[in-house]
């Protein structure tokens, strides 16, 4: 079974020839690999270029100078996909060896089990300043539960055409694509089942750029965004995603309503935490 691999980049050469290199040293044969370059200044491109054209990879490269982001680099890979499978991988983390090997066998398991789902994921080990830690462990993330928060991560393996078919990721928002895109998939395809391989590699203590110090405004947006689409949410709802929002980015304004809903959601310690972070500043 041919499955495709898209990897987005931006100005991470050295952490880039790791992931390419994580997903190239895969037991799963034949694997399609897109690497979309959203405009890189640091010779990733050049490298790209030439993995290119010795036909290791397919690159897609933005030459414009302007940045496009990556889900626009994701929907081109998507839309130029051609394997019967497909999954993502961030350019700073990286895939253990069996990952795609061992997705594939739980999909024919499950599949033969006659189970009605729409993705896979895998419980990721981040690696921080403390140590690793293994999160995302939650064994069946039904689309009631991504309501509440993204319990399933950044990366999913999944059917080439169901990710096509729910429209790839929404180039609109700035943060929590890949959340935006598991409901999508949940919601029409079923629930998304974990493996529990950790075979997802995390790197969060590198110098680059992570979502979570993205500007305040721009994650609000995204937050809004995200809401209006789940329109009509349950008081329970809202509380767990302003809960979300404001214990995943500490760069968020204080706004005393949105503080009382959490408190009436029943997240008593999420709001201590949030005011013990304010009052430290």
């Amino acid at each position: 079974m041919l499955v495709t691999v898209y990897i987005t980049t931006y100005n991470r050469r050295k952490l880039l020839e790791r992931a390419i290199n994580s997903v190239l040293n895969q037991t799963h044969s034949p694997i399609e690999l897109i690497v979309a370059d959203d405009g890189s200044t640091d010779s990733s491109q050049e490298y790209l270029k030439e993995l290119h054209d010795q036909g290791i990879l397919t690159a897609i490269l933005n030459t414009t100078g302007k940045s496009k982001g990556a889900c626009y680099g994701r929907n081109r890979a998507i839309s130029m996909a051609k394997g019967e499978f497909i999954s993502g991988l961030d350019d700073d983390d990286y895939f253990e060896p069996w990952r795609i090997e061992t997705f594939i066998k739980k999909w024919q398991e499950y599949t033969l089990n006659k189970q009605v789902f729409s993705a896979l994921f895998d419980s990721v080990v981040e690696h921080r300043k403390s140590g690793p830690v293994a999160c995302y462990d939650t064994k069946v993330a039904t689309y009631q539960k991504l309501r509440k928060g993204n319990v399933v991560g950044n990366q999913v393996f999944t059917k080439t055409s169901y990710l096509k078919a729910v429209g790839g990721f929404d180039e609109q928002m700035p943060a929590l694509q890949d959340w935006d895109t598991w409901l999508r998939l949940s919601n029409q395809y079923g629930d998304i089942l974990n493996i529990n391989s950790r075979s997802y590699i995390q790197i969060q203590n590198h110098e680059g750029e992570r979502i979570t110090g993205k500007p305040a405004d721009k994650i609000r947006f995204a937050f809004n965004r995200l809401m209006n689409k789940l329109q009509p949410l349950t008081r329970s709802e809202e509380s767990h995603l302003l809960a979300t929002m404001y214990s995943g980015y500490p760069q968020i304004d204080i706004r005393i309503s949105e503080l009382f809903k959490i408190f009436m959601g029943g997240h008593f310690r999420k709001v201590a935490q949030v005011v013990k972070r304010t009052l430290l500043k």
